[in-house]
């Protein structure tokens, strides 16, 4: 027993050393891939969400700079992002502090899940605002609020476009998802005329049930640069069950990295360089205005 609580004391402990408001934590995949070992953590002060993070925001922050942010929805609207937690945990590790809507689950069967609000990406946005700003917090200047990215899969990329509205959102990632001539999440094809940052659609091919409606979506965007990241065979539940989040997260964090970080992947999603995503198809628009059109597949 005393082994034991050792342990978890030394586990917190390497959260930064500021461990206080840190209730639950979980590791995903021997803490995932990157940089930084990552680590999911429920905090006191947002009990609802989960925020997969590097174990040491401070050692990130020396050589990252401050980090962006990701609010995520998930599959289901659903309050837990266990099913995602592969890719999220994969992307903190690079560098990144990932909200997620949801109590964190140490295990799939642990809890009944249930719907959640369609803003509930919003209170994860001015919690990590306020937190910011808070001294004695772990995240106490060392997020960048003017790089926050909204991204979420099947009804949660509704949920992300129905708060697509708010300037403090830079960018979104919407996986398995399109709004279509569908309303979802208080989500419809008007939302998309809200969009004011770049966007990338990360679909799992035509036996993806939401591959119809990201293709109309897709060709109605027209006032933001957009990509379409096609996994051809990967179907509805995308790459999230493979070690590391698999393609989908590579997909997602080359996306991120290249709004946000100093690494330029336009070869990805506007030259149609794959030679790293086998079994994928790419196309854009409106990233160079001399071009007026989009790459083909």
């Amino acid at each position: 027993m005393i082994r034991q609580i050792l342990l978890v004391l030394a586990f917190l402990f390497t959260l930064d050393g500021s461990y206080a408001q840190v209730v639950k934590t979980k590791t995903i995949d021997n803490g995932s891939n990157g940089n930084y070992k990552a680590g999911a953590v429920t905090e006191k002060s947002l009990p609802d969400f989960v925020v997969y993070r590097p174990k040491n925001i401070s050692e990130a922050v020396k050589k990252e700079g401050k980090l962006p942010i990701l609010v995520w929805a998930n599959g289901g609207c659903m309050n837990s992002s266990i099913h995602h937690e592969r890719l999220l945990s994969e992307v903190a590790s690079h560098g990144y502090i990932i909200i997620a809507i949801g109590k964190l689950q140490m295990t799939v069967e642990e809890r009944v899940h249930e719907h959640t609000p369609d803003d509930e990406l919003l209170k994860a946005i001015d919690w990590i605002s306020k937190e910011e700003n808070a001294k004695g917090s772990d995240y106490y200047k060392k997020v960048d609020l003017e790089k926050i990215a909204a991204g979420g899969q099947s009804c949660g990329g509704a949920q992300t476009l129905r708060v697509a509205d708010d300037s403090r959102i830079k960018t979104y990632i919407i996986v398995n998802a399109g709004m279509g001539d569908m309303t979802m999440a208080g989500a419809s094809a008007k939302s998309l005329e809200n969009l004011h940052g770049k966007i990338v659609y990360i679909i799992g091919g035509e036996s993806d049930v939401a591959y119809a409606n990201a293709i109309l979506d897709y060709e109605r965007i027209d006032n933001v640069p957009v990509a379409f990241a096609n996994h051809t065979t990967a179907g509805h539940g995308g790459t999230f069950a493979e070690e590391f989040g698999g393609s989908f997260a590579s997909m997602a964090l080359d996306w991120l990295d290249w709004q946000f970080k100093k690494k330029d992947s336009s070869n990805v999603f506007v030259k149609n360089d794959l030679s790293n995503y086998p079994g994928w198809t790419m196309k854009s628009k409106g990233f160079d205005a001399k071009r007026k059109g989009s790459t083909k597949q």
